[in-house]
C-alpha cells in the first residue's frame, strides 16, 4: 500500500512503513475553485492578499491521490483528466498542466 502524506505506520495493519519515490506526472482526478480565505492559522496570506484558487488531487501511476494548488491563470484551461506535472515543497504541494 502507497500513502500520502507518508507516515510511520500502516494504518490497516500498524507495520512500520518505508519511504517510496513517487511520479511527478498524473491525471487530475478532480478539482474546484477555493473562493474563500483558510483559516489562520495555519494558513498565511501571501503579500497581495487572498485569491481564489484552483485546488485538486492529482491521480499517480502509483494509485496515489494528491492533494494539490492548481497553478494557472486560466481557470477554464482545468480539465479532469489532463496531465499535471505535481511539485512537493513547504506546504500543499503544487501542480501545473503537464503540456507548459
Amino acid at each position: 500500500m502507497t500513502l500520502y502524506p507518508a507516515g510511520d505506520a500502516c494504518p490497516r495493519c500498524g507495520q512500520a512503513t518505508g519511504p517510496v519515490t513517487l511520479s511527478a506526472v498524473g491525471e487530475l482526478w478532480t478539482w474546484t475553485v477555493q473562493r474563500f480565505e483558510p483559516k489562520s492559522p495555519p494558513y498565511v496570506p501571501p503579500p497581495g492578499g487572498f485569491a481564489p484558487s484552483a485546488v485538486g488531487y492529482v491521480e499517480l501511476p502509483e494509485g496515489v491521490r494528491v492533494a494539490a494548488v492548481l497553478d494557472t491563470d486560466d481557470l477554464a484551461s482545468i480539465r479532469i483528466g489532463m496531465p499535471v506535472r505535481i511539485e512537493a515543497g513547504v506546504g500543499v504541494p503544487r501542480a501545473r498542466s503537464a503540456d507548459d
